[in-house]
């Protein structure tokens, strides 16, 4: 095996036997600034890994994964000035969201009432929370991501991973993986850590990929989530039975709207097909590219409780 690459066990029952739903399309002679430019840059790199179904529970993974220093040092060192201009409308998205919360599970927002955000990119979330009245940290290895958001929001937005901060066990009564769930390459590590780091009866918000949506079953491969960077695909089967087994009771599932602006929805879009480019190109010079766009185009949205 190229050693960029490793073999990874299932994330959700440790099996090892497997089924290939697609094959790698990596080139042979690939270097480590190749991979690492492929992490580093926006998120919109088609799948070139090979995907996988766990033959024990079915999960959808990728089989072997680029090594865990590689990503990690990747994600340390990414910039990304499109992705933080779209910041206003991702913060609509997320008080819409937290309001939902808010009413749906009685939540009251309070300074009382700790919230963490693990990657929390340019820090949307902790904007739209910490307006809302809650005390928020972020987490976000993206050093240059993590820098923006201090500086442009004043937040406690710390750099790094989850496992190298110095959090205080128990202490936190929300804690959110907002389009993080699917990059982890420990996903059981970190939703240990969080047990750990949640109040008794706290809340787990998270938003993933769903294999089983619609829209992944009508556009088949080329359903814009199948990126190099999303090394796992959950259904709500699967992720239900990984959170139970990490002492999670799963309270809801949801489709998970989100707006961004029409234009780079589009380009992101045109990755996949070429005639979405060329109508962003018509939308941007007509002046209509900044219109926001409501849309989902298969992530679900999960609320889970910490087990008693």
């Amino acid at each position: 095996m190229n050693s960029l690459f490793e073999s990874k066990q299932c994330p959700v029952c440790n099996g090892e036997s497997f089924t290939v739903i697609s094959p790698s399309s990596y080139p042979k002679d690939i270097s480590r600034n190749d991979m690492k430019s492929i992490y580093s840059s926006s998120s919109n790199h088609m799948l070139m890994d090979q995907l996988v179904q766990c033959n024990g529970c079915n999960l959808k993974y990728i089989n072997p994964q680029v090594r865990e220093d590689i990503i990690f040092s990747s994600y340390e060192d990414a910039v990304d000035p499109t992705f933080i201009k779209q910041n206003p409308l991702r913060i609509l998205t997320f008080h819409r969201n937290l309001i939902w919360l808010c009413k749906r599970f009685n939540i009251k927002p309070s300074l009382e009432k700790k919230v963490l955000d693990v990657g929390c990119a340019g820090g949307a979330f902790p904007v739209a929370a910490s307006e809302l009245g809650f005390t928020v940290i972020g987490v976000e290895p993206s050093r240059w991501l993590a820098e923006q958001a201090r500086n442009t929001y004043g937040l406690d937005i710390r750099s790094g991973s989850l496992e190298s901060q110095k959090l205080t066990p128990s202490s936190f009564d929300i804690i959110t993986l907002w389009d993080v769930i699917e990059h982890l390459t420990t996903p059981s590590q970190v939703i240990d850590s969080i047990n750990q780091l949640l109040k008794k009866n706290g809340l787990l918000v998270i938003n993933y990929p769903d294999y089983d949506s619609l829209t992944r079953r009508f556009m088949g491969m080329r359903w814009p989530f199948f990126l190099s960077v999303h090394l796992i695909y959950f259904t709500p089967k699967t992720i239900r039975r990984f959170l139970d087994e990490r002492g999670f009771d799963v309270l809801t599932l949801r489709p998970y709207w989100q707006t961004l602006e029409l234009g780079y929805a589009l380009e992101r879009a045109g990755a996949y097909f070429k005639i979405f480019k060329i109508v962003a190109r018509v939308i941007n010079f007509i002046g209509l590219g900044r219109l926001p766009l409501r849309y989902n185009m298969g992530q679900t949205l999960l609320v889970a409780r910490k087990r008693s």
